[in-house]
């Protein structure tokens, strides 16, 4: 199987559902975070000249770099990763998932997202997690992977809320024992926009316990790296199997891979390379209610 460089590793599992014809917030940070991931990974192919001089250095190159990267730089760097891996056959554009709400399918509305291939995804994330999170050594590779996810905001789609917090204590550990991995961990270079909405959504979970996030997510959408939608059918007589069958083959249709998957007591639907919960609900549209089905984005 192919080896990925660093920044193609990244963006394979960054990029992955990210709406691909417009700019969103979310997409410009894994573009930063691509940026920085290119000078990093130079480093890492030149064993011997990646002392903790040099790699601070690079460090301090790739963070300057990733906050000062313009819109046309970044629009630029999306293009050449994006037709590199979709060159390999491990990213495509497809339908974006939003495209399946209401409000956007009756509209005509056309989304475009980035689907990376499930196998490859697969094993980037559990390579990852599998060696941040069991005993034994972390390279450095693995740590600058972890800490581009954790700038663009992709930590919640990788570990759970229990495992980061293992997360953040292996790295504290890793990083008073190596000084590469103190600096590291310490740089930050998502824009102040970023950091803002970031620390709101930090209080958003915090403020609203709903396990399924409703009028939450749904009325945020663009503030999350997922989205979450409403399905418009027949509520009224169905049962949670039935609905469930109604609403993965809209999904279906509109051009999604879509698997059930058991999680304890529940049932998820796996969309793409996500995973989401279903319940019924109800929205009004010129003050005619209309019957259906929210899926929400599961966050481990």
């Amino acid at each position: 199987m192919k080896e990925w460089t660093l920044s193609q590793r990244y963006a394979i599992v960054a990029l992955d559902g990210l709406e691909s014809l417009h700019p969103s917030m979310a997409k410009d940070a894994v573009l930063r975070g691509i940026a920085a991931a290119k000078i990093l990974e130079v480093c890492m192919t030149a064993e011997e000249e990646c002392d903790c001089d040099t790699f601070q250095e690079k460090l301090k190159t790739a963070v300057e770099e990733a906050k000062s990267i313009h819109k046309k730089e970044r629009k630029e760097l999306e293009h050449e990763m994006a037709s590199l891996l979709e060159a390999d056959g491990v990213l495509e554009e497809v339908p974006d998932i939003l495209g399946c709400d209401i409000n956007y399918y009756t509209a005509g509305v056309e989304l475009k997202a980035y689907r990376s291939d499930s196998d490859v995804y697969l094993r980037i994330r559990e390579e990852l997690r599998a060696e941040i999170l069991e005993e034994g050594e972390v390279s450095i590779d693995s740590v600058i992977l972890l800490w581009l996810f954790r700038e663009s905001g992709c930590i919640h789609d990788l570990f759970s809320a229990k495992e980061q917090e293992r997360l953040q204590n292996r790295m504290l550990t890793l990083a008073a024992e190596q000084e590469m991995y103190h600096s590291l961990w310490q740089a930050e270079f998502y824009s102040a926009v970023e950091k803002l909405t970031e620390k709101f959504l930090r209080v958003k979970k915090k403020l609203f316990k709903n396990p399924y996030l409703e009028g939450v997510n749904l009325i945020f959408p663009y503030l999350e790296r997922r989205n979450a939608i409403f399905i418009d059918f027949v509520v009224l007589g169905t049962n949670v199997e039935q609905r469930r069958i109604a609403v993965m083959e809209h999904l279906v249709q509109h051009g999604h891979y879509v698997e059930e998957v058991k999680s304890g007591s529940e049932t998820l639907l796996k969309v793409d390379n996500n995973y989401y919960r279903i319940f019924p609900g109800t929205v009004r549209a010129y003050k005619v209610p209309i019957q259906g089905a929210n899926i929400v984005p599961v966050y481990w």
